[in-house]
């Protein structure tokens, strides 16, 4: 049970997570709609030693972190290889990823106390912050959308969706936001050229697709691949908008900041670490995505990897565009999103230090 002081906290910044209660970035089941249940928890990692090196090499006990992931999403995959591969172990830290599904339920978590680092769409925490909390967005996991847009066969083009019905998880979900940006860069407008229709989650926008209760969708993988064997036809890449947006972010208390900066840069050196090895060894990879989303399709493994890695940077440093684009997000639902300062949102020192000291260079060979 929570301590009464934090439970109470966590009430008094509850409204501000409106935004985030939408749903995790990736789109899933809205509170109270029907949709799959969650899939249980990935295994626990097997055969880590009990002790790591810090940054400089030098033996020390392991430090525990509680890290809660908001998706079964490839949008994870960076935290996902780093427990793979032991890369966490390798800085000193023992980390438990624990799927938690809506970004509300995950930043109360961490407004809490419960988790000091979790991983979220970038709107959670800043719709969070807007209300009190003192959260702060140190990475992007991907730093592009990772959606597709798939239709009935007979749309040969995006064009054709004028007058039609065009699907989304929900107002103010990351496929809202991606709904937006490709209309708009289609000459289109959003809701009155083309209706949009919430469904509530990824498993219900491709029902409402074979239902005829939506003519396109925006899809993320692996619903992508579902889509594509039912013969739907594939309209648009979203990945190739000319749009920096963070379905998913290293989000950290300032509180672990201040008073342990060293387990950030340890959790920081794993990550950026676990981006090389997604660019470099492909086989690695695809054995975390099979491991955490419990699949052993070939299919979506290659699939789900081949979506993934373009939206993987090597250099994860969080910038203001981005931040931008999800605080226009955050502004749907509340407009006093619009006058703030997006800096007080993001700190690029992390990953900033970790590029200038050489060591992501290091990491590609």
């Amino acid at each position: 049970m929570l301590p009464r002081n934090a439970c109470q906290k966590a009430l008094l910044i509850l409204s501000g997570l409106i935004l985030a209660a939408c749903g995790p970035a990736s789109g899933g089941p809205a509170p109270g709609a029907a949709g799959p249940a969650a899939p249980p928890a990935p295994p626990a990692a097997t055969g880590q030693p009990e002790a790591g090196p810090t940054a400089g090499g030098t033996p020390v006990a392991l430090e525990r972190l509680r890290v809660p992931f908001v998706a079964i999403s490839v949008t994870q995959l960076p935290v996902w290889v780093a427990q793979e591969a032991g890369l966490f172990t390798k800085y000193g830290l023992e980390v438990s990823l624990e799927y938690i599904p809506t970004g509300a339920t995950l930043i109360q978590t961490m407004v809490a106390g419960e988790a000091d680092i979790g991983i979220a769409g970038s709107e959670a925490p800043i719709s969070a912050s807007l209300s009190g909390a003192d959260l702060v967005i140190i990475a992007p996991t991907v730093d592009r959308l990772v959606f597709t847009v798939y239709a009935r066969p007979d749309i040969t083009e995006p064009s054709a969706l004028r007058g039609l019905r065009l699907g989304i998880t929900r107002i103010g979900s990351s496929t809202d936001f991606a709904a937006r940006q490709w209309l708009r860069s289609l000459g289109l407008r959003y809701g009155e050229d083309v209706t949009l229709v919430q469904a509530g989650g990824q498993p219900e926008l491709l029902a409402a697709l074979q239902s005829g209760a939506a003519d396109a969708a925006v899809l993320s993988p692996p619903t992508d691949v579902q889509a594509r064997r039912l013969g739907l036809r594939a309209l648009a890449d979203l990945s190739q908008l000319d749009i920096q947006f963070y379905q998913s972010s290293v989000v950290v208390t300032r509180k672990i900041i201040n008073e342990r900066p060293d387990i950030v840069r340890r959790f920081m050196r794993a990550f950026v670490e676990a981006n090389s090895v997604i660019h470099q060894n492909k086989a690695l990879a695809k054995q975390a995505i099979a491991r955490f989303s419990q699949t052993t399709d070939e299919e979506v493994l290659e699939s789900s990897y081949e979506a993934a890695l373009p939206a993987i940077p090597r250099v994860p440093l969080p910038t203001r565009a981005a931040i931008e684009s999800a605080i226009e997000l955050v502004a749907l639902t509340n407009p006093a999103a619009r006058s703030v300062d997006p800096d007080r949102f993001f700190d690029a020192r992390f990953v900033q230090e970790l590029e200038d000291s050489g060591f992501i260079r290091s990491l590609y060979r």
